[in-house]
């Protein structure tokens, strides 16, 4: 193991607009923090008051102050030592630098960066390199997969016309019912690969669109006794791909049905001004919400919280917002449940729309 102590120059460590600087000792078998200066600390919440002549384990989770113990024990054995960590909604690089004198550790040096904004372009490169994968894939497998689904169905479909055992009907209606789950799933991925190739906007009442998916949507809602409320005080017309907006409502009423126990609940469903460029349609639910866990994965490629999900639904979603220039912003509490909010300009930048990925 390479111990290092070296010298170091303190002008190094002035603090930048997004980091702080801070230093330690070991007092016992404790570190002590006794300086911290920099902007980001009150950025994640907190100030120096919290900190100087305070211990890890007192301003921070057990868990968390834990693992930094260990850095903060390499980095006073002689190690310079880097760590990635969070707090307060932050990520950020930390450096650790022991200061030596006839070799023994005095104090140590510690700086930290936020890279939240490296983090997230990260994260969204990720996910395209995904899409990316998810689009190949599509292009090459779609039609194969559809020419023989497309016989399988109607021979299904003959077959379950002249049958003459009544006992076998429930059984080819499944089939049925698979083979246009497998349809489905097709026609996700093929949207995902190429969703401008699908687009179609023009006039369309927003205020009917939504009483269509209510309708659409009320059998399935009505056999676990659940009411789909619809608040509209304002009639809007946008122009939007209709079907591609159903498709997302029907997604997300899907979502809220699913997580809604039976009896005596209701689904709401509103549609409001947002400002004088733009509408918002909200889709809430009290139903078992969305852990944190799996919160912050919802937008990923074949990531899904449910059993037999296929982790493109709201990824879809997200794609069909995002081409028509909007936004969807999702907030839930685990047993209390999930709000969704969908905002749409009224006017959509045309050029920016055919020139995006």
């Amino acid at each position: 193991m390479n111990h290092q102590c070296n010298a170091i120059n303190y002008e190094q460590f002035i603090p930048r607009e997004t980091g702080f600087i801070f230093k330690f000792e070991k007092v016992g078998n404790t570190f002590i923090h006794t300086f911290i200066e920099g902007k980001l600390i009150e950025k994640v919440g907190l100030c120096p008051e919290f900190i100087v002549g305070k211990s890890l384990f007192e301003f921070l989770p057990p868990e968390q102050a834990q693992r930094k113990e260990l850095f903060y024990e390499k980095a006073w054995n002689g190690e310079n030592v880097n760590y990635e960590g969070s707090f307060g909604g932050v990520q950020y690089l930390a450096i650790l630098n022991p200061v030596c004198h006839n070799g023994v550790t005095i104090e140590v040096i510690g700086t930290t960066i936020d890279i939240t904004k490296e983090k997230i372009r990260e994260k969204q490169a990720q996910q395209m390199e995904k899409l990316s994968v998810v689009g190949e894939l599509a292009a090459g497998i779609a039609h194969e997969i559809r020419n023989p689904l497309t016989s399988m169905k109607g021979f299904a479909k003959i077959v379950k016309e002249s049958v003459s055992d009544q006992k076998l009907i429930p059984y080819l209606d499944i089939m049925m019912d698979e083979m246009e789950r497998i349809n489905q799933i097709v026609n996700e991925f093929m949207f995902i690969a190429k969703p401008k190739e699908n687009v179609r906007f023009q006039n369309t009442n927003v205020n009917k669109l939504l009483r269509d998916c209510i309708q659409f949507m009320g059998p399935q809602a009505n056999l676990k006794s659940i009411n789909i409320e619809l608040e509209a005080k304002v009639q809007i017309n946008l122009n939007c791909d209709g079907n591609q907006i159903k498709q997302v409502l029907i997604n997300l009423l899907q979502n809220a049905i699913e997580a809604t126990e039976n009896n005596g609940h209701f689904i709401g469903v509103s549609l409001e001004e947002a400002s004088a460029d733009a509408v918002m349609i909200t889709v809430s639910d009290k139903g078992c919400g969305i852990p944190e866990s799996r919160f912050n994965r919802l937008f990923e490629p074949f990531y899904s919280t449910k059993e037999k999900g296929t982790g493109l639904g709201l990824l879809t979603c997200k794609r069909i917002i995002d081409l028509h220039q909007g936004s969807i912003d999702i907030e839930s509490e685990p047993g209390a449940g999930t709000t969704i909010r969908i905002v749409l300009p009224r006017n959509r930048n045309v050029e920016s729309m055919l020139n995006a990925e």
